[in-house]
């Protein structure tokens, strides 16, 4: 199952990808926003298993977007992985269907055992 990293930080996208690759999850896309995302999650013949939201982006924000996700996909796991510690924007996101919440800067192994828990190699 694929597993879409959406942040508008290039920075971010890479480490994100690095910390699944070393723990052998291959099948990764990438988006820098939430249009880009919709587009690569509505991609026909695309099924994935998990996405990694940011929350503050152009176009569409991470909140939002969990909220656009849950309209076609009501089963894959959502993490917001943000600098964002805002208490009201966690309940709202939750309210929407996000799974779990990590700030970053995160520790890649914390990150990985959350990925384990919703995608299995």
């Amino acid at each position: 199952m694929k597993i879409l990293i959406v942040d508008d930080s290039t920075v971010v996208r890479t480490v994100v990808k690095q910390a699944l690759v070393m723990a052998g999850y291959t099948d990764l896309a990438e988006a820098v926003d939430g249009l880009d995302a919709l587009k690569v999650a509505k991609t026909p013949g695309t099924k994935i298993g998990l996405y990694v939201l940011d929350v503050n982006m152009p176009q569409m924000d991470g909140i939002t977007l969990v909220g656009e996700i849950r309209k076609f996909d009501s089963q894959a796991p959502i993490i917001m992985l943000t600098t964002e510690t805002d208490k009201a924007k966690m309940t709202k996101a939750k309210e929407l269907g996000a799974t779990g919440w990590i700030v970053k800067p995160f520790d890649a192994e914390k990150f990985i055992g959350v990925v384990k828990l919703f995608v299995k190699k």
